[in-house]
């Protein structure tokens, strides 16, 4: 991994160390100008751990290409409203396998 990958890396984890997986799902769909809720649906049956490191990366790849900032990022966790996880999981109703 290159210094700035890993720089960016460190520097996103200050950022999002204390989100809830949800929570983090509804910020990684505001960075891509989505509806918060957007990836919460593919992340319910995950645990957290593993949708914290799927919108970690795909986080980190937006930052790569150019498409948004930390600084852009941390904007949109002050600036958007967020469900927190069972608000999110109430808005989006039942999963196919209930």
């Amino acid at each position: 991994m290159s210094d700035d990958v890993n720089e960016t890396s460190i520097q996103l984890e200050k950022i999002i160390h204390p989100l809830p997986a949800m929570h983090l799902a509804q910020l990684t769909a505001f960075a891509f100008g989505l509806p918060p809720l957007y990836f919460c649906r593919e992340y319910l049956s995950l645990d957290e751990e593993t949708t914290i490191n799927h919108c970690k990366q795909r986080i980190l790849n937006l930052i790569a290409n150019g498409e948004v900032s930390l600084q852009q990022l941390t904007h949109l966790l002050v600036e958007k409203e967020y469900f927190d996880s069972d608000e999110a999981r109430l808005r989006l109703g039942p999963t196919p396998t209930e």
